[in-house]
């Protein structure tokens, strides 16, 4: 059986579950449906954070929630909201703004949505980043699911035992254990 997206959050409704995915561009009509969304309703919420300043960036998040109706019930079962996260971004040399679009089951505050997709990316920079970008996982092909399996789990495990050996930097890590076999075992200590 082929599962496609609207299957999948059909099984996590009927199972009881809520539901917050993204929505790319290359999900065509669903993308453009809630871009127009965002574009010309009234949103029902939002939510302003004030500017963060970090790694040489200035930072602001800002989430509207606007209602889901009018997108199709029957492919986006228990949708109920859509959100826009944009953020907006200055360095010294330029400033830029993104927008993500997000699809939703659950109806919630503006400034849990924004704690909750905060949460979402802090995940992916500290771990799916590193995995893709400094380990390389995502230029990994194999037959076998299992071994597939077991090398992203050994990843995960490289990453956290740098990190509780106080490596900040894991591209610096990788570069400084390279061929440094005893200093690794003794890691795993």
């Amino acid at each position: 059986m082929r599962f496609t997206p609207q299957k999948t959050l059909s099984r996590l409704v009927e199972g009881g579950n809520d539901y917050v995915v993204a929505v790319k561009e290359n999900q065509g009509k669903l993308y453009r449906q809630i871009e127009t969304i965002c574009r010309y309703r009234q949103p029902r919420q939002t939510a302003l954070m004030p500017f963060e300043s970090q790694h040489g960036r200035q930072e602001q998040w800002v989430v509207r929630t606007y209602s889901a109706k009018g997108l199709d019930p029957q492919c986006w079962l228990g949708a109920k909201n859509v959100l826009c996260v944009e953020r907006r971004r200055c360095t010294s040399d330029r400033c830029s703004v993104h927008q993500a679009y997000y699809l939703s089951s659950l109806a919630t505050t503006a400034r849990l949505w924004n704690d909750m997709v905060r949460g979402h990316w802090s995940i992916e920079n500290q771990l799916h980043w590193p995995k893709d970008t400094i380990l390389h996982e995502d230029k990994t092909y194999g037959r076998d699911s299992n071994g597939l399996l077991n090398a992203s789990l050994f990843r995960s495990i490289t990453i956290n035992v740098l990190r509780l050996n106080g490596f900040n930097s894991l591209t610096a890590a990788v570069r400084g254990l390279a061929n440094q076999v005893e200093q690794i075992f003794r890691l795993l200590q």
